[in-house]
């Protein structure tokens, strides 16, 4: 039996007639199965990776004054996570399941990596806790922009 399958199936007998206007709250356990690292684990998590860049700190890659003076470690860590190398779970196609079936009210994501629009998730239906690569400011102007 298709998992795709099974999962329309599991959603049609779990969610009530009333069923509506669900809430999906996610964080990096949505997407470590499809092998993108955690933040925080011991000897696997990106910032124990970023010793490396012999940081005093691991969120200094994230800090907008260090990246002022240093960009090197973000963007090489951008590269690293850039959209592409990784594809959507089954989660992922979980949520955009409930969007068409009309009872996602909205997907709520601390992760960056737009796989659920990869998925197929409309973006009006994400809000993306921490951004993500699918838009980009400059830093100095704040013009947005596509990044992905």
């Amino acid at each position: 039996v298709c998992l795709c399958l099974c999962v329309c199936r599991f959603v049609d007998a779990f969610v009530s007639p009333q069923g509506k206007n669900i809430i999906v709250m996610a964080g990096a356990g949505l997407s470590t199965s499809a092998g993108i690292p955690d933040f925080r684990s011991p000897g696997t998590g990106l910032y124990h990776n970023l010793q490396k860049y012999e940081l005093e700190e691991p969120t200094l890659v994230f800090d907008i004054s260090y990246f002022r003076e240093n960009p090197k470690p973000f963007y090489t860590l951008a590269q690293e996570l850039y959209p592409g190398s990784y594809h959507p779970t089954i989660s992922h196609y979980f949520v955009r399941l409930l969007h068409e079936k009309g009872l996602l009210l909205r997907h709520f994501t601390q992760n960056i990596d737009t796989l659920e629009r990869v998925a197929g998730l409309d973006g009006d239906k994400i809000v993306e806790a921490h951004g993500s690569f699918a838009k980009a400011h400059c830093i100095d102007c704040n013009a947005e922009m596509d990044a992905v």
